[in-house]
């Protein structure tokens, strides 16, 4: 799981690299702390600029990705963009 989309409000959730980047994004207004997430992820309003909202997803997922096991990335499809 890298991104979550919850219905109660309107947002996506992302991982961050660590606290500090969650909480400096944060601090910056570009997202918030979402409910009953651990304290490196934020959540991000669907209406914020595409690039940012693209850049943290894929940086969510490339966090996310290089946790796998060695042999579970491999079954991965490559990585593109």
């Amino acid at each position: 799981m890298f991104a979550v989309i919850g219905t109660a409000q309107n947002g996506v959730s992302v991982k961050t690299a660590d606290i500090e980047t969650a909480q400096m994004l944060i601090d910056a207004g570009v997202g918030d702390k979402p409910p009953y997430l651990h304290r490196s992820w934020i959540r991000l309003p669907l209406d914020c600029d595409p690039a940012e909202l693209l850049f943290r997803i894929t940086a969510s997922y490339d966090i996310l990705r290089g946790k796998l096991t060695k042999k579970a990335q491999a079954a991965l499809p490559p990585r593109v963009g």
